[in-house]
């Protein structure tokens, strides 16, 4: 199984009138960050809080926001007694003055103080409770869109893989010719040069031999098997971005290495190839954990 560090979880709880609602959004990052928002009340638990995301993720930039709301049904304005009475005071006189009936809506008083906002209650010490559990389900649904995108994230690396098996089984059928090609483009040089005269087989027979062994891929496409065995066991454990990250360096090197010894383009093709699939593997190597 394997997690993307890239997702999102939320969640919301209720205790008596309060409600909870918990939001973690998490995105690449090379190591883990957790920025964390909660009412200022609750501060004090704030370390708590953020070491069980920490418990549960490995890697990733996260950013949790820990909301509380009072559902009491309670108005959070409530009539400002004193300024109500003195302006129908002023009503009535202009009324008495003016002989006229005057016609007010409860817009007209946004100029006057005549509405007073209530004072918030502090959510109670009780909230705790609800805020832990509120977040640990957060945290649950964070990890199964995680896991959805890691698993298809990894099914397309294994794909990836694959090919690259695939891609090097060609480069090795095609390198067994190059020491015979080696020979026949040789003879035909040095017949050119020597205009017809024999050659020195024993000669000959030396250079091929030494061109040969510097043109040797063999332990380059043994490692390069190896490398990619090892990265499909990788994918069965726990912890895979690290680990596999130092693979896929070891097989870029391998195929580097096959490149600058190979004299042939379509050997020198199939490794571009091959390097194009590991960049795209190293890339959604950064988003997994």
């Amino acid at each position: 199984m394997a997690l993307s560090m890239t997702g999102f979880g939320t969640s919301e709880v209720q205790w008596q009138t309060w409600s909870c609602i918990a939001e973690i959004r998490s995105v690449n990052h090379r190591y883990l960050d957790v920025n964390f928002r909660i009412p200022s009340t609750f501060q004090k638990h704030e370390q708590e809080l953020k070491n069980h995301i920490k418990s549960t993720c490995s890697r990733g930039k996260i950013d949790c926001t820990i909301r509380l709301e009072n559902d009491s049904g309670e108005s959070e304005f409530k009539l400002n007694s004193e300024e109500a009475k003195n302006i129908h005071n002023l009503l009535s006189d202009f009324e008495e003055y003016s002989g006229r009936k005057v016609i007010i809506n409860l817009a007209d008083f946004s100029e006057f103080k005549i509405l007073a906002k209530q004072r918030t209650e502090k959510p109670p010490e009780e909230c705790l409770d609800m805020i832990r559990t509120c977040l640990a389900k957060a945290l649950l649904d964070l990890k199964k869109m995680q896991e959805r995108e890691g698993n298809a994230m990894l099914d397309n690396i294994k794909h990836r893989l694959s090919s690259c098996a695939k891609i090097m089984a060609t480069i090795e059928n095609m390198s067994r010719d190059e020491p015979d090609q080696f020979k026949k483009r040789l003879e035909l040089r040095i017949a050119r040069l020597n205009s017809g005269k024999v050659l020195d087989a024993e000669r000959l027979e030396q250079e091929v031999a030494l061109m040969a062994d510097r043109i040797d891929i063999s332990e380059e496409t043994i490692r390069f098997k190896t490398h990619l065995e090892e990265m499909n066991k990788i994918f069965s454990q726990t912890e895979i971005g690290k680990k596999a990250e130092f693979l896929l360096q070891e097989l870029n090197r391998e195929i580097n290495t096959i490149s600058s010894k190979s004299n042939q383009a379509v050997i020198s093709q199939a490794s571009v190839e091959v390097k194009s699939e590991l960049e795209k593997i190293r890339e959604q190597l950064q988003n997994i954990q």
